[in-house]
């Protein structure tokens, strides 16, 4: 499904937004399940800051210190789980099977979803450090920690609302100072620490529509925003059960979903 254009974006610049892959009726329905599965009403702000917990609900649910990200791990819910359709496992593989050599999932699809969802809040936009994911683990940068992942919109995000901010010239600087300084540590977590000295480059805030993709490879800087603007921003990620992503523990028995 992807030009060579697309492909090779990827490559250089470690990512790939690809607008509207998944069809207007499943993400509509994705989102309605997500107010469900929190317990609030999508037209009553009032019920947005207080998640109710329902009896058996099936996952995790966790609400963070400052009280507007809310993340649930191991979504099982059919409405949600229809975001994995045909057209986006095509566009996973391809970008994929760039990378024979790192290790990955040989589970085909996802177990669970891992859901993002980030709140209003009163407060001042500020532009947030970059980081590699999996840089707080016992990882190394070669053959690479994870071949394609990515952030599925079940709302809009709009600019300072919850949006992600990457690094586009971020790989490429990796690369190279990699290569000049061959003898220098291979684990993610020491590279990110001279992100300052590398200089990643111009920060690119992603604006997305509900029901675009976010594709990136290990190598692109990137981090989530607080959201100032009116409406909650939900997006996904994919979770797997395998002992092969074991090493990507989320929470519980649930892992992200590397495939």
């Amino acid at each position: 499904m992807l030009s060579r254009q697309q492909l090779a974006q990827f490559e250089e610049e470690g990512y790939l937004l690809l607008p509207g892959l998944i069809p207007q009726e499943i993400v509509t329905k994705a989102e309605e399940a997500m107010w469900q599965l929190m317990g609030m009403d999508a037209d009553d702000p009032n019920s947005w800051g207080h998640f109710k917990r329902q009896p058996l609900a099936g996952f995790y649910m966790e609400q963070l210190s400052n009280g507007n990200r809310i993340e649930l791990f191991g979504v099982t819910h059919l409405d949600v789980l229809a975001c994995c359709t045909p057209d986006y496992l095509t566009v996973l593989n391809q970008l994929a099977s760039r990378y024979p050599e790192i290790p990955h999932c040989k589970d085909h699809r996802p177990d669970g979803v891992w859901a993002l969802n980030q709140f209003p809040v009163s407060t001042e936009w500020k532009s947030p450090s970059p980081h590699l994911d999996g840089d707080f683990r016992d990882f190394r940068l070669d053959p690479g920690t994870f071949r394609a992942t990515s952030l599925t919109y079940l709302t809009d995000a709009n600019s300072h609302g919850g949006t992600t901010v990457i690094w586009p010239e971020g790989p490429r600087r990796i690369r190279k100072f990699r290569k000049k300084n061959p003898e220098f540590s291979n684990h993610v977590r020491d590279v990110r620490a001279l992100f300052p000295e590398m200089d990643l480059g111009e920060p690119l805030e992603v604006v997305a529509k509900q029901g675009d993709v976010l594709f990136f490879h290990h190598l692109l800087p990137h981090s989530g925003t607080m959201n100032v603007g009116p409406s909650p921003r939900f997006a996904i990620r994919f979770m797997c059960l395998c002992l092969a992503c074991r090493k990507w523990e989320k929470k519980g028995e649930w892992n992200i979903w590397m495939p």
